[in-house]
């Protein structure tokens, strides 16, 4: 298996979160009032492939957490949060009226996310490009002239080393099992991604584009991060090669960073060819946590790093 060579611990990284959330969770219950579940919706993708629709609302809960039950109109505090930012207090308050189907916990790392603004308005560029964990969506983009140094060719593609390396893992071990699996797409960089967007808004128009084609500057495709697998058709996720898929990708470090029940978040079609890596402990952190939105996990794991929980 292969390893994140990022600034985050590597092997206890996984014991950590969960200890984490098992003790917060516990702690958090004592504190507040009011019942129920976190709730989950979704969807998916950014590719050269169209389909679907996705709703253009801020999204429902990713699903994962249990931080806070209750909704977001009930009497739990906030601030108990490890990732709660003081200087978002008013646009947490403002989202949690408008969305009172939410729980405080979701209100926060959604607004921790700015998926309580209009996609592709007040963006921000992303601070480290080269990070393997980083958030590049509706909301978070890259530098137009960022193209990472690292690029390496599996199949006709080109990916990063490190997420070049893990996907011809997963490719032979897939061959292993009798599956056929090949990079159809990888790296594009900032003009390309440009005349793919373009093309398509021209087609179907913006509204329809938008919802499974990014927009120049904001697709996981330049980071070199990121692979479209085999014939890129919502057929595969069916096919033996696209379940093996989502079953075991993980295992390599890599999420479907676009699924069904994501789809209120990422404002994407689903995609179950769009694979991301974000290295082999954070994939596994998240797939034990529960967690099928990356938005999600990164607001709480990435963007506010669990050893700074008290």
């Amino acid at each position: 298996m292969f390893s994140k060579t990022s600034s985050h611990p590597s092997a206890a990284i996984t014991i950590i979160i969960l200890l984490l959330a098992i003790s917060l969770s516990l702690s958090f219950s004592a504190c507040k009032r009011g019942g129920g579940e976190n709730g989950g919706s979704g969807g998916a993708g950014e590719s050269g492939s169209s389909g679907g629709s996705s709703d253009s609302d801020p999204g429902d809960g990713g699903g994962a957490g249990t931080d806070t039950p209750g909704g977001a109109g009930d009497s739990a505090d906030p601030e108990a949060l490890w990732y709660y930012e003081e200087e978002r207090a008013e646009r947490y308050a403002a989202f949690a009226q408008i969305r009172p189907d939410l729980t405080m916990e979701d209100v926060v790392w959604m607004v921790d996310c700015d998926l309580d603004l209009p996609p592709y308005e007040d963006t921000h560029e992303v601070p480290d490009p080269n990070s393997l964990t980083l958030l590049v969506n509706k909301h978070f983009g890259l530098p137009q002239d960022y193209v990472p140094a690292d690029l390496i060719s599996v199949g006709s593609a080109q990916m990063r080393s490190e997420s070049a390396a893990a996907l011809n893992a997963l490719i032979s071990d897939a061959e292993g099992q009798g599956l056929g699996i090949w990079a159809q797409s990888g790296f594009r960089a900032y003009g390309i991604q440009q005349s793919l967007y373009n093309n398509y808004a021209a087609t179907d128009g913006q509204a329809a584009a938008d919802t499974y084609s990014a927009r120049p500057g904001f697709s996981e495709h330049q980071t070199g991060l990121t692979v479209d697998l085999n014939d890129i058709t919502d057929a595969f996720g069916q096919r033996p090669e696209g379940i093996w898929v989502k079953e075991h990708a993980w295992e390599y470090g890599f999420i479907i960073r676009y699924t069904e029940e994501n789809q209120s978040i990422t404002l994407y079609v689903r995609e179950p060819w769009h694979l991301r890596y974000i290295g082999r402990e954070h994939a596994e952190a998240m797939r034990d946590l529960g967690f099928t939105s990356f938005e999600e996990y990164w607001a709480k794991y990435i963007k506010h790093a669990p050893s700074a929980v008290g």
